[in-house]
């Protein structure tokens, strides 16, 4: 009778052994995830690039074109936080707008350094012959604006870049696995 008790909690333990296993693995992938702060969002930014982070705030503007875009926005609408429409997202519903959201997503650089600024300018100045390049013309539905308008960009984002005393500057955003509506 012992031996029949025993060899039925021999697959009892491993049933529960892996489950233990499960629930840890979980348990250390949520630890893995830093929960960011909308209002010091681009104070720790750079210490979290490429790693799974979450965040919370509420939606200030969806892009019409496309819905690829959303603006997270905190008790001030000074600091705003990109998120953009990961590969599991089809588009943020311009509904969103007003709705506190709660977002996990990658933590994502663009950096932008004088070889970027000059290529973008080539494009504009040029655009028949750098067609072909092409990364700087933006996104789609917002390549409308004027020659001038982006070379003043240009400019503006070169002078931010002489200030800044270093070879480049960040553009922080957070790449959307999945977000939730907070009730």
């Amino acid at each position: 009778m012992i031996k029949k008790l025993f060899l039925l909690a021999i697959p009892c333990v491993f049933l529960l052994a892996s489950c233990n296993q499960t629930t840890k693995d979980a348990e250390n992938k949520k630890a893995d995830t830093a929960t960011l702060a909308v209002l010091t969002f681009f104070d720790s930014a750079s210490n979290h690039i490429g790693k799974p982070i979450r965040i919370e705030g509420t939606v200030i503007h969806t892009c019409k074109h496309g819905g690829k875009r959303m603006f997270l926005v905190d008790g001030t609408d000074s600091i705003r936080v990109e998120i953009t429409a990961g590969n599991n997202i089809t588009k943020f519903d311009e509904s969103l707008i007003g709705s506190k959201v709660k977002v996990l997503g990658v933590l994502k650089e663009e950096r932008v350094d004088a070889k970027y600024l000059n290529e973008w300018e080539a494009e504009v100045k040029k655009p028949a012959e750098n067609h072909s390049t092409g990364i700087h013309t933006g996104a789609k539905g917002h390549e409308d604006k004027g020659t001038q308008d982006k070379l003043d960009e240009i400019n503006s984002l070169r002078n931010d870049l002489k200030n800044s005393g270093k070879d480049h500057l960040s553009f922080f955003s957070v790449e959307a696995i999945s977000y939730t509506v907070v009730k």
